[in-house]
Formats: structure tokens, sequence, C-alpha cells
């Protein structure tokens, strides 16, 4: 069996004759019924039912047809990663990102290097605050995307969006009712959403210290837990738009708390780790995309 002869079965099938399957594979008719007919002796099975007008399939057939089909994208994704092997292009990038920023324009740029460079594994992960520096250390991603830390001289990095955080609590709490600025002995009593995961994820916005907290490892179980009225705390703008339009959650000041700030993401990157050609591509895709 060869993959010649499995790509004249396909040729015919798809071609829907002998003419057809001879002209897509720049071949001639007896050719390709001579690569069919001793495909069928080798295997023993009758493929096609030549006592129909057209070149039909028997069942065995059909069954041979789907399993050849599947044999041939195989061979043809060998051939492009030895080629991409040969071009010096990365199996795999690692991408890891702060679990506090959109997704989608991580998402679209992630498709477009896809497109661009199909062979290539892309690895995706959304970690909390500083978490992406684990998976640097670990050897499982060459690129982030996280709140920027001065005084990092092993990273290269280039800025990619701005951030707000803002506290917030159900619309309907007695606390909004009863003070503009709550006081902190006050806020102390009310249980603080706070996040908690890997051991660089720490890099938080607003905790107030001493007072009751729930820590969860994830952005949606923290707003669900504030939209539910059983706590208060920061999230970033861009999850919390529409509730705050619908007056089902609302900004909250406390005493002594300085206004939320815009945290910079910055996409980074080993500054003496040489980048690939998928990883630069990958690299200036993301700085097409930065906003101010």
């Amino acid at each position: 069996m060869t993959l010649d002869q499995l790509k004249s079965l396909q040729a015919i099938v798809e071609g829907g004759s002998l003419k057809a399957a001879a002209k897509s594979l720049n071949r001639t008719q007896p050719t390709i019924s001579v690569a069919i007919k001793n495909l069928e002796d080798e295997l023993g099975v009758k493929i096609f039912d030549r006592d129909q007008y057209r070149n039909t399939l028997t069942l065995q057939g059909q069954a041979l047809f789907e399993k050849a089909k599947l044999v041939l994208d195989q061979a043809q994704s060998f051939k492009g990663l030895a080629k991409q092997l040969a071009t010096g292009q990365e199996l795999e990038v690692g991408i890891a990102f702060t679990s506090a920023i959109p997704v989608a324009p991580i998402i679209s740029t992630i498709r477009q290097c896809k497109v661009e460079f199909a062979n290539t594994r892309l690895e995706v992960y959304s970690e909390n605050g500083m978490g992406p520096l684990d998976l640097l250390e670990d050897g499982r991603a060459s690129m982030l995307i996280i709140p920027w830390v001065k005084n990092n001289d092993k990273l290269e990095s280039m800025h990619f969006m701005n951030l707000r955080f803002m506290p917030v609590i159900t619309a309907d709490s007695p606390l909004l009712q009863e003070y503009k600025v709550v006081p902190k002995s006050v806020m102390k009593t009310h249980p603080q959403v706070i996040i908690s995961g890997r051991k660089s994820s720490n890099t938080q916005y607003g905790i107030l210290e001493g007072g009751d907290q729930w820590r969860v490892n994830d952005f949606q179980t923290k707003k669900e837990i504030i939209m539910q009225g059983m706590g208060w705390g920061t999230l970033p703008e861009h999850l919390i738009t529409k509730e705050l339009e619908l007056g089902l959650l609302a900004p909250l000041k406390v005493e002594g708390e300085i206004e939320p700030p815009s945290v910079e993401i910055r996409i980074a990157r080993l500054e003496s780790e040489p980048a690939g050609p998928v990883a630069q591509r990958l690299w200036e895709l993301f700085q097409e995309r930065a906003t101010d």
C-alpha cells in the first residue's frame, strides 16, 4: 500500500470519476485504474462496485476510504512538521497572562499568529496577579502579559494596556445609604473578597489589612460572591461595566483608601533568551495590539 494509491482512491471518490481523478492528479486514467486494482489485490477487498455506471464505493470501500483520509492527513501533517523543523520554527510557544485583563484581544492576536504558523502549538495560560512569572520560571511560558513591576532587569518588556480597578459592593448595601465614605473600622467587619493563588500572585490592590476576608482563586468567583451580597472587593472595571450600568453594583469609598490605580500591563520576555520566528512574530502582533 502506498500514499499514491490512497491519493488515487481519494481523487476518484471526491472527483466522482476516473477522468476527474486523472485530471486532478495529472495522470492517465489507466494509471489510476491500475493503482486501485493493485490496492484491492493487496488488501483482498473490493473497494469499488464496478457493476454501477459510476465508481461507487462498496461498504468495505467506504470504511477504507474514511481511514485513507486520516492517513493522508497525517502524512500531510508529517511533511508540514518536517518543513517547520527545517526552517527553525518552534514546535510550541507558551504565553501566560494575568487573569484580570480582557481576554479577547489576547486570543485574537494568538489566533492570527496560529493562522500564520499552523504547525506551532501555542500554549495559553491564565494566572492570577504575577502568577505568569512562575510559568516563566518553570519553562512553560516564554512570553508574559503582566502588571508591570519595575527593577526586573531580567525581562525585556513593552506596553500593552492600562487597566483600572474599582472597589465595589452590591448597590443595595446599607453601607452606601449610611456612609459616603465608609470608616475602616466598619469596613473591617464586612468580608473583603481577595484573590489568592500561586506563589508570585500576591500583587493585589486595595487590601484592607486586619479585616475579614474571603479568599478565591479567580475573578469570576470573586465577582459572583460580591454580586450575591456576601462581601466587597476590588475588580477590574471591564468585568463590571454592565453591572454598574444596571445598578447591580456600586463604587465603594473606604476611609483612607487612595483612588484605585490604573495599572500598566506590559508584555515581557526574558532578555537573555533569543526568540524564535514564531515567538518574535507573536511579539510583533501584540505590539500592534497595544493600547493607550
